[in-house]
């Protein structure tokens, strides 16, 4: 948003910034996608003696960190969609465990917190893409 000032017969462009929480610093996108791949290689080659994640697939979608760099919510989706629910809650349970892994190879002053959710984004696009072919129907 660009605010117009007049002051003393001259015009200054003063741009204003707006709070818009959708909007992430280049810093954030940089750190998110870090820990997106050290969550993956740790659930990959680590083990944490828990059978929901010894025996499935999992996939990091995203992962959306905070501006102060504290807090890191990440969005996984077991392969098929099977065993959501205890799923999560054992990355939830071993959310300690893989905090400490990764802040051994990531160079942050505090490594953030995890906190693990289920990626709704696939539901969401199959539900419109329903709603589209009802459409052309």
């Amino acid at each position: 948003m660009i605010i117009n000032v007049m002051t003393n017969n001259f015009l200054f462009n003063k741009k204003k910034k707006l709070k818009n929480s959708s909007l992430k610093s280049q810093r954030q996108l940089k750190v998110g996608e870090e820990l997106r791949h050290l969550i993956s290689n740790a659930l990959l080659r680590e083990s944490f003696y828990d059978e929901h994640i010894k025996n499935n697939n999992i996939t990091i979608t995203e992962v959306n960190i905070s501006p102060d760099m504290k807090n890191a919510k990440i969005y996984v989706m077991p392969l098929g969609g099977e065993n959501k629910i205890e799923i999560l809650n054992s990355l939830n349970k071993v959310s300690g465990r893989l905090k400490k892994i990764i802040s051994k190879n990531i160079s942050l002053r505090q490594t953030p917190r995890l906190n693990f959710e289920i990626d709704q984004t696939f539901e969401y696009s199959y539900k419109i893409h329903n709603i589209l072919e009802n459409i052309k129907k």
